[in-house]
């Protein structure tokens, strides 16, 4: 039994309990090795208007913009305002940046942001460095139990008590909590293609659902426009930041395939650059980034430069095959601004979680401060509340049912649920793997790791069927622009079904 227990080592889960009162009781369980999150993969920086300038309203924008009239725009006010003071915070703290000779942290200018405002580490090596970083100042203070698979949530009348797992031998156990947190990360491993690390198959997406969590905006999925591409195998992420230092998208011949598509070219909305790239894709052939004209590629990127020179690619004179792959999941677990869920003693923070500051589009480098400042919002609200236990019994039943996930599953979320999507390819992706609410004790492990799997890609589909618009990341063939009748609109769902929620936006916004 303790006080807290976090379901995930990345950036969320880290942050959150090195903000915690030492005096607290904190485990951190992670499916597999702890450096095996997103987290650690992150080329790009943290966004905050550090600069000279830089304002938090301009910040502000940017994100709305980038959302497609879709952000909450209170929750981004907070993203904005409280992400410079505690990054300034960090910063003063010792938290690793790239410096200029002055030792002032050198800013970046990355797709949709009005100014430099992005905060590097190592070159593109930052979400490793923050993880790292994390890590040190919270290895003395948490009980970290790696290799630990979260079979399902332990609920008592209506309520979170905690978390049965299973360990690598197959043995179970219940943790009991007074506060139980979702911080899971991402759905990339649901699609064939995609940045994203091995452990991001969309657990927390199916835990909280079977739980009874509400989810909402689970239809927008953002696809990296830029990740390395071999013989059709995803090789590795080439950060948005290359595109910012001014590489050029271009087909077979060296011709600019941006051109004509949106003023900013390459560095417009993730979404239109992806959608640009796959259709050149499907109908034209393959696409490149042009980066030979970049000085001091190996020093500006030098895990990039590394992973590129494995497969014998020299970005100083070859341009790079790319093909957009699933990214960053922009929907999740609905959370109020304090990362509190609407079942009493869970929580959701991180990319597990649908706080609205994100919209249908995140915008770069916004995700690993979304991580730092609503774990630290959850930090603050957690010690509001008591601690006193009541223990309560779960069972740990024996597995008596089979399970196997369907071996095309994950090369149909890419073809019918991916970046361009119809709504007759929906309809049967849906009518093949409806979404059910399974008896998660009668399973074993690695039959429950595979349900987790099968409900995450279930709940995204059905969310991408019931909106019948595009807009920001989620794209219909058959309905291609936005629709008035979905302005501030929200997909729910939950064990109760599919429901319409409402979220408050800036009418005076152009949708996009």
């Amino acid at each position: 039994m303790v006080d807290v227990c976090i379901i995930g080592g990345g950036a969320a889960g880290l942050m959150l309990a090195h903000s915690l009162p030492q005096s607290l009781s904190v485990v951190v369980l992670t499916k597999e090795d702890p450096f095996s999150s997103n987290t650690a993969l992150a080329q790009g920086g943290i966004a905050a208007s550090i600069g000279p300038g830089d304002q938090t309203a301009d910040h502000a924008a940017d994100t709305r913009s980038a959302a497609a009239n879709h952000a909450a725009p209170d929750r981004v006010e907070f993203l904005v305002q409280e992400g410079k003071t505690l990054m300034e915070s960090l910063l003063s703290q010792g938290l690793p940046f790239d410096a200029d000779p002055a030792g002032l942290p050198m800013l970046g200018q990355e797709a949709a942001h009005s100014a430099r405002r992005i905060l590097h580490a190592g070159g593109d090596q930052t979400g490793k460095m923050l993880l790292q970083y994390l890590r040190i100042k919270t290895e003395n203070r948490i009980k970290l139990m790696p290799f630990h698979t979260a079979l399902e949530l332990a609920m008592n009348k209506g309520e979170c008590i905690g978390i049965c797992v299973e360990d690598a031998f197959g043995k179970r156990s219940v943790i009991q909590a007074h506060h139980t947190v979702l911080a899971t990360g991402g759905i990339g491993k649901l699609y064939s293609q995609t940045s994203n690390s091995p452990v991001a198959t969309g657990d927390g997406l199916s835990l909280a659902f079977h739980a009874g969590a509400i989810l909402e905006d689970l239809e927008f999925v953002q696809f990296h426009p830029t990740v390395f591409t071999l013989k059709g195998k995803s090789c590795g992420l080439i950060s948005e930041a290359v595109r910012g230092e001014g590489a050029y998208l271009v087909d077979s011949v060296g011709k600019r395939i941006m051109e004509g598509v949106h003023p900013s070219m390459e560095l417009a909305p993730r979404d239109m650059v992806a959608r640009a790239i796959e259709w050149h894709w499907q109908q034209k052939g393959p696409v490149f980034l042009d980066a030979r004209h970049i000085q001091d590629f190996h020093a500006k990127f030098p895990s990039i430069h590394k992973n590129l020179g494995t497969h014998l690619i020299a970005p100083e004179k070859q341009v790079i095959p790319v093909r957009p792959g699933a990214h960053f999941h922009m929907g999740g677990v609905q959370t109020n601004e304090w990362g509190e869920t609407n079942i009493s003693r869970l929580y959701a923070i991180g990319e597990i979680a649908s706080t609205g500051v994100h919209g249908a589009n995140r915008l770069a480098s916004n995700s690993l401060l979304e991580s730092l400042v609503f774990a630290k919002r959850l930090a603050t609200r957690i010690q509001t509340y008591g601690f006193a236990y009541q223990e309560s019994r779960f069972a740990l039943h024996m597995p008596i049912k089979e399970f196997s996930l369907p071996a095309n599953l994950q090369l149909r979320m890419t073809q019918q649920v991916g970046i361009l999507r119809e709504v007759d390819a929906l309809r049967k992706f849906t009518s093949d793997f409806p979404l059910v609410r399974f008896d998660l004790h009668h399973y074993s492990g690695q039959q429950i790791k595979e349900i987790h799997r099968y409900t995450a890609s279930s709940l995204i589909a059905e969310a991408a069927l019931y909106r019948d618009e595009s807009r920001g990341a989620h794209y219909r063939s058959d309905a291609p622009r936005p629709s008035e009748q979905w302005t501030g609109k929200t997909v729910e769902l939950s064990l109760d079904g599919v429901a319409i929620g409402e979220r408050k936006i800036y009418q005076k916004e152009t949708v996009l």
